[in-house]
Parts: structure tokens; C-alpha cells; sequence
């Protein structure tokens, strides 16, 4: 239970497609394009752990904060003197949308919860996480913050879809009476 208790925030990211797949037009025919990015990402994640495990010693590694960038710092090109900002830029294009389909499928949740425009509660979470990006930067606090989330983030992944059910059967049996 602790090891996935460390790895939940990485978990947490599934239940996006319940949001979204109401939008994508032939879901039955895209399938297979939605495994393969799955597959993709987890070939990706694999190959990035085998070789930060094979490069590094275990010691180091725990020492290490970035590791994957650390290990990318050591390419030297002619013309390119800090391969690292390439590596932070190519990084980007991961994070980006790990940032904004979760803020999406939020501020939509909020817009047919409450029955708002979804620009409003868009607005808010996102000057709520830009406040958030400059007050803690120092990355204790964020480590702190990450012992506050992980626990909790192991209580939605487990109870968020059974919960779901159990309110959709809810609703519809009180609609029939």
C-alpha cells in the first residue's frame, strides 16, 4: 500500500475520460489509436526508468532531483552548448496537456454541476494555480504539498467510479418514481 501511495499522483488521470469521451465521434473505431497513445506513453515511461536505473547507482538516484534531466545534461553537441533547455522544451509538450485536460473536464464538471458558463470557473482555477506556481516555488513546500495530496489521490482513484455508479443508479431510480 505505501509504493502506491508514492505513485498515485501518477495514477490519477483516467477518470479525464469520462469527461471527454462523450466528444470524440466514432469512440467505437478510435479505440485502438487511444491504446496505442496508451501503450506509446507507457513504453516511453518504461524506457525513460530502465535507463535513469541503468545510468544511475540506487543512491544517487534517490539523491537525484531531476534525474531524467541530469542524465540529458550530459549530451554535448557542437552547436548546442545546454542540450537541458531542449530537453525542458521537448518536456513541455508532455506537461501542457496534462495541465489543461484536467482543467478542462473541471471547469466543465462545474459548468453542468452549477449550470455556469465554463469560462468563469476556467478563469478562477486558472489564476488559482498561477497564485499557486508563485507562492510555492520552493520545492519543499512542494514536497509537503505532495504528502498532503498523495494519500487522498489513492481514496479517488479507488472510490471515484464505484461512487459514480452509485449516484447514476441513484438518480435514475428516482427519476422513475
Amino acid at each position: 500500500m505505501k509504493g502506491t501511495r508514492s505513485i498515485s499522483l501518477t495514477m490519477l488521470g483516467f477518470e479525464m475520460l469520462l469527461m471527454y469521451y462523450p466528444f470524440i465521434k466514432k469512440a467505437e473505431t478510435s479505440q485502438k489509436f487511444a491504446h496505442g497513445g496508451a501503450l506509446t506513453t507507457t513504453l516511453l515511461a518504461l524506457t525513460v526508468y530502465f535507463v535513469s536505473i541503468a545510468f544511475y547507482p540506487l543512491k544517487l538516484l534517490t539523491l537525484t532531483l531531476w534525474p531524467t534531466l541530469t542524465l540529458t545534461s550530459i549530451i554535448e553537441l557542437p552547436f548546442i552548448q545546454r542540450f537541458e533547455y531542449i530537453t525542458i522544451s521537448w518536456w513541455a509538450i508532455i506537461i501542457i496537456p496534462n495541465m489543461v485536460i484536467p482543467l478542462w473536464a473541471a471547469s466543465r464538471g462545474i459548468k453542468r454541476l452549477f449550470n455556469v458558463q465554463q469560462k468563469y470557473p476556467l478563469w478562477i482555477m486558472s489564476i488559482i494555480i498561477i497564485l499557486i506556481n508563485i507562492f510555492y516555488y520552493d520545492i519543499e513546500l512542494l514536497y509537503v504539498l505532495n504528502k498532503i495530496i498523495n494519500p487522498y489521490s489513492v481514496g479517488f482513484i479507488v472510490l471515484y467510479i464505484p461512487l459514480l455508479f452509485v449516484l447514476l443508479k441513484t438518480k435514475k431510480l428516482l427519476k422513475r418514481s
